[in-house]
């Protein structure tokens, strides 16, 4: 390890929707202002850190970048160092940036919550006008590069209950009060966007238009349901396993909303089998005694605001010929309601 000089450091794209635009376009802290922050953090000088750093491949939408680290006293730590920027487009208000983040993960850690990062701190850096979050490296794989997955989503689709269940919504309102809560607006405002955008595919899919009159009732069941505290964005990617512990990463999409949208991100344009067993995990986690009649409902709810809440991201993913499921998805609500 090196005295206060990382070891590595540069630029890297991300992966899943998001696709890691911001991750990409803000670098990695120069060498003196990244041990000038990480000595402010935990308050010791600059010459007293013995630190290592290591880019983050699979970085999202901010950069981050990976840190071994040795403090004065001795005391050895793993560190995730996310970079956001104050002023990140929050797209239609799904996400905040790097300062609501930080507030999520203390409202987390104040609960107590198992598998989530801690906070060690934040720092500002007015110059590239961003927020540092310096986080626990938390052990584990992601999902996505496991050989046999169906057994780690079921444990997702289970912790995800049990976050919900722990969290109603008094809870969360009186230990939350900052915490994004998605409005009917919220929601209609995503399937108008994709109309908007996809006027170059209203000749192949003629049953859009129609399917954007039913808006109303297409998101009522997200509408009525109880609100619980979510990921906002749970999806195997977010997701790390380690041995029978679940970790869930990445909170700045956090919110009161139908804990369902939790269940839809994990499992979506999963086989039936796997997406099945994770309902069955998620709702005896989340409801011991049995899951309400409105379960299936608001799953179903959740499952289409998801196609349109990525289809209405920007235009060029609507277009996209990576969306073509999505637009499959969507024919099959329209045939359902009689639009084709």
């Amino acid at each position: 390890m090196n005295a206060g000089k990382p070891a590595a450091r540069g630029a890297f794209g991300g992966r899943g929707e998001r696709g890691g635009r911001a991750a990409r376009a803000l670098p990695l802290p120069a060498e003196r202002t990244f041990a000038a922050a990480l000595a402010a953090v935990f308050g010791v000088r600059e010459d007293e850190l013995i630190f290592e750093r290591q880019r983050n491949p699979r970085a999202s939408t901010f950069p981050s970048e990976f840190v071994r680290c040795r403090l004065p006293d001795g005391r050895r730590l793993e560190l995730c160092c996310k970079y956001g920027g104050d002023a990140i487009d929050g797209c239609h208000g799904h996400r905040g940036d790097a300062a609501y983040e930080a507030a999520v993960y203390r409202l987390l850690m104040r609960r107590r919550l198992a598998g989530v990062p801690r906070l060690h701190g934040t720092f500002a850096e007015p110059s590239a006008r961003r927020t540092w979050l310096v986080l626990e490296r938390v052990p584990g794989v992601r999902i996505d590069d496991l050989a046999d997955q169906a057994p780690a989503m079921r444990a997702a689709a289970a912790w995800a209950g049990r976050l919900h269940a722990a969290h109603p919504l008094a809870d969360a309102r009186d230990a939350g009060a900052f915490l994004i809560r998605p409005k009917r607006d919220y929601y209609l405002g995503w399937i108008r966007r994709t109309i908007e955008f996809a006027r170059p595919l209203h000749t192949r899919y003629p049953w859009l238009p129609a399917l954007g009159q039913h808006a109303d009732a297409l998101v009522a069941p997200l509408l009525a349901a109880p609100r619980v505290l979510i990921h906002g964005e749970y999806y195997p990617h977010n997701v790390l396993i380690h041995g029978d512990a679940v970790f869930a990463v990445d909170w700045q999409s956090a919110a009161l909303a139908a804990g369902e949208l939790d269940l839809a991100a994990l499992t979506e344009h999963w086989p039936v089998e796997i997406a099945d067993a994770c309902a069955r995990e998620y709702c005896d986690a989340r409801w011991p005694a049995g899951p309400p009649t409105s379960f299936e409902a608001v799953l179903e709810a959740a499952r289409i605001h998801w196609l349109f809440r990525w289809l209405g991201d920007r235009p060029k993913w609507t277009l996209r010929e990576r969306a073509q499921w999505r637009w499959q998805a969507l024919e099959r609500v329209a045939a359902r309601l009689g639009l084709t």
